[in-house]
């Protein structure tokens, strides 16, 4: 009797448990930049296709920006937005580099430009 009260409590922990993590995983705010597209997503899961012209039309329509360098539309590593990054630009008369970096998680890319 003993054995199957522990064995039922700890089924519900572990049921419990798992489900909290799968909870937690799933429930990611969005970022800044996806919300224009997220109001145009239809009811039903998005082919490939789908989301790369939503995705281009919100490009076209100036909802989304890119970095002009590097292509990116937030952070790579935190999603901080474009307009966190700061950038540094240094070089010589034959070589320009650029230098993109994160404030928040320190990510930086550094880039030659010209």
């Amino acid at each position: 009797m003993m054995e199957t009260a522990i064995g039922l409590l700890l089924g519900a922990l572990a049921s419990w448990l798992i489900t909290f993590c799968y909870y937690r995983k799933s429930s990611n705010e969005v970022p800044e930049w996806f919300k224009p597209i997220l109001k145009k997503l239809p009811p039903e899961k998005p082919s490939r296709n789908q989301l790369l012209k939503l995705f281009q039309d919100a490009l076209n329509e100036g909802e989304v920006s890119l970095h002009p360098l590097l292509g990116h539309v937030a952070c790579p590593d935190c999603k901080a937005p474009l307009e966190d990054l700061e950038e540094k630009v240094f070089g010589d008369d034959n070589v320009t580099l650029v230098s993109v970096k994160c404030p928040h998680c320190g990510w930086e890319q550094t880039e030659e430009v010209g």
